[in-house]
């Protein structure tokens, strides 16, 4: 039986540095034998939800996000928990899902990968009852989020951009962090990160050990630090080993996480700005999404 891909397109994903994605792509490189596809355009912020709710009522088999991480993020919200596979075509910026999956950050190879991928199931995690697959934070990263969905480009330098004008005048919450039935933590912070794959986009790692699979999640504390070091902090995330700089305390959580701050703070997940609040609840759900990797991988 012939399988149908719909392929949900962001044409304002990645901004000038993004990868370009055409129909002429999908018909050299999907095998038109095995599958049959359509092509929706996104015109506006949450219209790939709408267009995954859709697909799930169309019976489609594989929903191709070609984006960010954000889109992923909207789609995957409609069809976890569902037997729809999800494949990544990364034309974003960070492409954090695509990198820690092994799909291949050129659009050609990743429609490739359509034909010959298998399915992995992986899991997500859900902050206040949304689902998130990456990973989220609240504080200061969420604040740098915010900052660059406000600058009329992407890529390396908008996130730069993001960091050096909110790092010297940034003042840090204090947080109540529960994890699980353990005492709680009290401490100032940057920066409360949740990782469920560890990567946060551009190849940067907050964590090294996190399993994709586990039904558990990590949390990164960022303390307080010299904040001349900026520069040194940011030259390590991107070509050094970041997740062993003394400021960062990682906990693993096996159930569930409660994280209350002292002021109403930014919050975001998967890379996008998703408003502010000054309590967070989170817990894990394993193997929830099925997601579209090479034969050889393993996490």
């Amino acid at each position: 039986m012939r399988k149908k891909v719909r392929f949900i397109v962001n044409p304002k994903s990645g901004g000038t540095f993004g990868a370009h994605f055409t129909e002429r792509m999908v018909k050299k490189n999907l095998d038109l034998n095995v599958f049959d596809y359509d092509i929706f355009y996104t015109k506006f912020a949450g219209h790939a939800i709408k267009i995954a709710q859709q697909s799930l009522i169309d019976k489609v088999d594989i929903i191709a996000v070609v984006g960010g991480d954000g889109t992923q993020n909207e789609v995957g919200q409609v069809i976890v928990n569902t037997p729809v596979i999800l494949a990544s075509i990364p034309t974003g910026s960070g492409n954090a899902n695509a990198r820690k999956m092994g799909v291949p950050i050129n659009v050609p190879q990743a429609i490739r990968l359509i034909n010959t991928g298998k399915a992995y199931k992986i899991d997500a995690c859900f902050l206040n009852g949304q689902p998130f697959f990456m990973t989220a934070g609240i504080g200061y990263d969420a604040k740098v989020v915010e900052q660059f969905d406000k600058i009329p480009f992407r890529g390396v330098g908008a996130y730069l951009s993001g960091v050096l004008s909110t790092a010297f005048t940034y003042k840090l919450p204090h947080f109540t962090i529960q994890m699980d039935d353990k005492p709680a933590i009290e401490t100032e912070a940057f920066t409360v990160l949740i990782t469920n794959t560890g990567q946060l986009g551009y190849n940067i790692e907050f964590t090294k050990n996190s399993i994709l699979n586990d039904g558990k999640f990590e949390i990164t504390i960022i303390k307080n630090f010299d904040r001349t070091k900026v520069p040194t902090l940011v030259y390590e995330a991107f070509f050094g080993d970041i997740a062993s700089q003394e400021m960062l305390e990682t906990h693993r959580v096996n159930e569930k996480l409660i994280i209350r701050a002292n002021k109403i703070e930014s919050i975001q997940m998967d890379g996008d700005y998703k408003g502010q609040t000054n309590y967070i609840e989170v817990i894990c759900k394993k193997e929830a999404l099925n997601f579209l990797v090479d034969q050889d991988f393993s996490c």
